[in-house]
């Protein structure tokens, strides 16, 4: 009986592309990862004139539950120190029932983010029973009233695209 040819095909450890996921683990937890293509190692190295692999990498979490998010209106962001060599990391400690994006980028001389990448949301489901009968999701406040007399706001998920601004 002849034995079949065995495949020689290996998966790489990097496909050269910037890109950024954030996904939910449960309530409290987050889970990230990403990679940086070349070209845009490059470019940093060259604007900072420095070697890519010294440069600290940061990833910035925000908190922007119920807000339509700019990039400077989060409710709070904390900053984690990554190792170098990373390319995932789990963020915990958070609160459940809300919304996270993430940056990845660096520090400058001065300890100013420049972010490289941007995630797309996440929300952390509840971590409390739902009571029997009683809706997932509130209304809209502004659909309560009897006579709405203006636009009503849009809700967050309404707003979001489904990809960050960054892919391709």
């Amino acid at each position: 009986m002849k034995s079949l040819p065995s495949a020689s095909f290996e998966v790489p450890d990097r496909y050269n592309k910037d890109l950024l996921h954030l996904m939910v683990r449960d309530a409290h937890t987050l889970y990230v990862y990403w990679e940086i293509s070349d070209r845009r190692r490059w470019l940093v190295a060259q604007h900072f004139e420095c070697d890519y692999g010294m440069m600290p990498k940061v990833l910035r979490l925000y908190d922007i539950t119920d807000t339509y998010f700019n990039g400077s209106n989060a409710h709070w962001h904390r900053d984690t120190l990554t190792t170098p060599e990373a390319n995932n990391w789990y963020l915990q400690g958070l609160q459940a029932d809300r919304t996270y994006v993430v940056d990845i980028g660096t520090y400058t001389w001065d300890h100013q983010f420049i972010p490289l990448l941007r995630s797309g949301c996440a929300a952390t489901p509840k971590d409390t029973e739902a009571v029997w009968g009683e809706p997932i999701r509130g209304v809209v406040p502004q659909a309560q009233a009897a006579h709405v007399h203006s636009r009503i706001v849009p809700q967050l998920f309404e707003n979001l695209q489904p990809y960050t601004p960054y892919a391709r």
